[in-house]
């Protein structure tokens, strides 16, 4: 099992190779607003490190959200390329979900990620849909924080683990928008 994961919904850049139990890990942490800059190179970088090219790939992990609007746009518009030019099966991640893995809040837990403007995008694992909620709620003190990659990490790694296993693969990659781009919440009626 050789499976890419690339994860660009924070202001770290996750570019990772799990090979069996064996993880090649390129992330590239506080990067910011340059992901578009980094990833391919980052990929090329991983890759030649592991020595393998993407037709040696089994898979495509990629987390679809919540997280920043064009970070989103960017890791899946970059794997959907990928998957044109080399088809493999894709894995669609979600941010949350990884968090909560992570902060071992289990299947029950809960996780949130700073989404600016005096919110968070929070999931409540109990059959609510990610959401906003205020930076006053107070279910956000009970919650899985994802300051950074470093923070969800492992989740991410078991989640693509898990799903390619399980044999959960998805047909594409959707996004995970929780909520308008800052563009369109600023644009004017």
């Amino acid at each position: 099992m050789k499976i890419l994961l690339i994860d660009t919904t924070t202001k770290d850049l996750v570019v990772a190779l799990i090979d069996g139990d064996k993880i090649i890990d390129c992330t590239k942490p506080q990067l910011g607003t340059r992901h578009s800059e980094n990833l391919c190179l980052t990929v090329d970088e991983l890759l030649q490190t592991a020595q393998i090219s993407l037709a040696d790939i089994d898979a495509y992990a990629c987390s679809i959200g919540p997280g920043s609007f064009t970070g989103i746009r960017i890791g899946v518009s970059t794997v959907k390329g990928y998957q044109f030019a080399c088809p493999k099966k894709l894995l669609a991640l979600n941010t949350l979900e990884a968090i909560a893995l992570s902060a071992n809040c289990g299947a029950k837990g809960s996780a949130i990620i700073d989404a600016g403007n005096g919110y968070y995008f929070a999931d409540y694992h109990n059959n609510v849909a990610p959401c906003l909620i205020a930076y006053d709620d107070g279910r956000a003190e009970l919650a899985g924080k994802g300051a950074n990659a470093t923070d969800y990490f492992d989740g991410l790694v078991a989640l693509a683990k898990q799903k390619f296993e399980c044999g959960s693969f998805d047909q594409t990659l959707e996004p995970l928008y929780i909520r308008k781009s800052q563009a369109e919440e600023l644009k004017k009626s």
